[in-house]
């Protein structure tokens, strides 16, 4: 989940960027998810928060509550099934060289990152995020000692901000090398965007990825089995409050959210459940229904 995210109703800077504040709402997010990667060894302890212990022991009494409702899913089991899911796509499409480099939104504390990295000493990958967080995460790297590897970058940046040094474009000039292949990735960041500034980030993506070609991947809750399952409901109310706002559901099926990226740009697009990945990744199997979609969405080269 993420901390780059500010609400749309918030005055912004001249530069377009998000004023400090803007990050509150979701911040803790970025604190818990960075807590359940540690927890399941997928990132180092250097990347734990004390926000992030205090946050995930607190919740843990009312997210069993609310397992019970919805077929033994705890929100920590969802975050895994997601986590999992993104790094194979990610690392099969590095490993078959259709991808040269990585730029990770709203990344927060995650290890992804560090683990990608050590896997392939010649991969750029680049971290980006809201400042106060890329600052955190930056020193905390700094302290356990690794930051040491060259390809291996986090920088400021705002994925909202259409000028200035944290735009997208700008923050990323001295990192991304537009005649590589690259994979973008964002974790539990869309849902929290409402339907217009998603479909405007994924128009800014699939032009990003048009020189080289490369890779979009990121996770979906789409409207129609979410209202139609009680305990979906109960799952989504759940990480409202935890989130301290509305989780945006922007489609109501996945042939919906398909045909958006297609007009975004993007040259084809899958989206797939966890169930689909069964016999090829361990992942947690709750006895419900699926709330979770990963996008996978590819862009040709221009031309």
């Amino acid at each position: 989940m993420p901390s780059v995210f500010r609400p749309l109703s918030r005055p912004r800077s001249s530069t377009g960027a998000a004023d400090g504040a803007d990050s509150k709402r979701i911040s803790p997010t970025a604190h818990y998810t960075g807590y359940v990667w540690v927890r399941n060894t997928l990132s180092p302890r250097a990347l734990r928060t004390p926000q992030g212990v205090a946050l995930f022991t607190a919740l843990q009494p009312a997210m069993r509550v609310a397992a019970r409702f919805n077929g033994g899913l705890t929100l920590e089991q969802m975050l895994l099934q997601r986590h999992r899911i993104i790094d194979r796509i990610l690392d099969d499409a590095i490993a078959t060289g259709r991808v040269a480099q990585v730029l990770e939104i709203a990344g927060g504390m995650s290890g992804r990152g560090l683990r990608f990295s050590r896997r392939y000493p010649e991969l750029t990958y680049v971290e980006g995020d809201l400042p106060g967080m890329s600052r955190r995460k930056r020193s905390a790297l700094q302290e356990a000692r690794l930051d040491d590897r060259p390809g291996h970058h986090v920088i400021a940046l705002d994925v909202l901000a259409e000028r200035g040094p944290l735009a997208l474009a700008e923050a990323i000039r001295e990192r991304v090398d537009p005649t590589r292949p690259l994979a973008i990735v964002t974790e539990g960041l869309v849902n929290y965007f409402p339907r217009d500034a998603v479909e405007g980030m994924w128009r800014r993506f699939a032009a990003l990825l048009a020189p080289a070609g490369g890779l979009y991947v990121s996770d979906l809750h789409t409207r129609g089995e979410t209202e139609y399952y009680a305990a979906s409901r109960v799952f989504r109310r759940a990480l409202e409050l935890f989130a301290r706002g509305s989780v945006h559901l922007h489609y109501e099926r996945e042939d919906e959210a398909r045909a958006a990226l297609l007009e975004a740009g993007f040259t084809r697009a899958r989206l797939s459940r966890p169930r689909d990945w069964r016999g090829t990744l361990e992942l947690p199997r709750p006895r419900g229904e699926d709330v979770l979609r990963v996008i996978e969405a590819w862009r040709a080269p221009a031309g």
